[in-house]
């Protein structure tokens, strides 16, 4: 099998083409290439990891020490509009601005299945719970785990070597310390710890904050793993990358 490298919005094209034979990418392209009849939808990320981490807003460090005012407001800012995008009344309007040239330039009533999380799979349409999470159950919060998580991926296929120093380098990458001082100011209701296990949640559960009510998702691995980032050195040994075998 080969893996390349694909614009998103020229994967439909791609895949109608012949040039590959599927694709990962967000919404809206999978419907996309659905609609044009080329395609059918295996699988959504929220059926394989619930309640994990989507796009990233990412700054240098330097940058966050030299500009914290700035920042705490582009913080705020962006949990302001992640709020407003998850209330129900305001999904059409959003659909309607994504579709302009200027964003998607794709139509209304095909983003906001999305929005919505109602899927044309290609074989009818199918309801994907928590598909678009944009500020309900601390989406937007940083979590340290997530980031060991993919420092234990990128570890697994040969892409860093694994030690301390890395693993701590990985972690603080993600700065719950500057989202919480940025929300504290809305009185925004965020997880007092910065870790959580992942893929222990089974359900709705209320979790320990500075201010308000929070209550988190369930956040399960499609194969039922549990990442405990207290044990990372074990998880990374459970998860080596197997060495290839060929059959005689």
């Amino acid at each position: 099998m080969d893996l390349t490298i694909v614009p998103p919005p020229l994967m439909p094209d791609a895949l109608a083409a012949g040039r590959i034979d599927g694709f990962a990418v967000g919404e809206p392209w999978n419907s996309v290439a659905v609609a044009a009849g080329h395609a059918h939808i295996a699988t959504v990320k929220a059926a394989i990891w619930k309640s994990s981490p989507e796009k990233v807003l990412g700054v240098r460090a330097d940058w966050a020490d030299a500009h914290g005012a700035l920042l705490s407001s582009l913080l705020r800012a962006l949990y302001r509009a992640a709020a407003w995008v998850a209330e129900p009344q305001n999904r059409e309007e959003l659909a309607e601005i994504l579709s302009g040239p200027a964003y998607l330039n794709q139509p209304a009533r095909l983003l906001l299945g999305a929005l919505e999380g109602r899927l044309d799979t290609g074989n009818g349409i199918r309801a994907f719970p928590n598909f678009f999470l944009t500020a309900d159950k601390a989406a937007t919060f940083p979590w340290q785990s997530h980031a060991l998580w993919f420092y234990s991926q990128m570890v697994r296929w040969g892409q860093i070597a694994h030690g301390e120093e890395n693993a701590l380098r990985a972690r603080r990458s993600f700065r719950p310390d500057l989202y919480r001082a940025a929300l504290g100011l809305l009185g925004a209701p965020v997880p007092s710890a910065n870790m959580k296990v992942e893929g222990a949640l089974t359900a709705p559960t209320p979790v320990g904050t500075p201010s308000g009510r929070l209550i988190l998702g369930p956040d399960g691995f499609f194969d039922g793993a549990v990442f405990d980032p207290e044990k990372l050195d074990d998880y990374i040994a459970r998860q080596r990358r197997p060495t290839p075998t060929v059959d005689s």
